[in-house]
């Protein structure tokens, strides 16, 4: 199983994006990668968000990759 922690710095980051944006998507995008760091897990987090796991994967992995403005 993959790491999906994250610092609180990181967390407190994502939480102000998400306040700021009004884009649905970008907030879906925002709340996979929180949820999967507070300990939810890749189906949890899927079906709630009505999404493809697979989904939720890419989401994450783009946000390791590129930061905040990848999402």
């Amino acid at each position: 199983m993959l790491d999906y922690s994250l610092p609180s710095n990181k967390i407190e980051e994502l939480r102000a994006k998400h306040r700021r944006t009004h884009d649905k998507r970008e907030a879906d995008r925002i709340k996979a990668v929180m949820l999967l760091a507070a300990g939810w897990s890749v189906n949890d987090v899927a079906e709630v968000l009505q999404v493809n796991p697979n989904t939720v994967r890419n989401h994450f992995r783009c946000y390791q990759e590129g930061g905040i403005d990848a999402l």
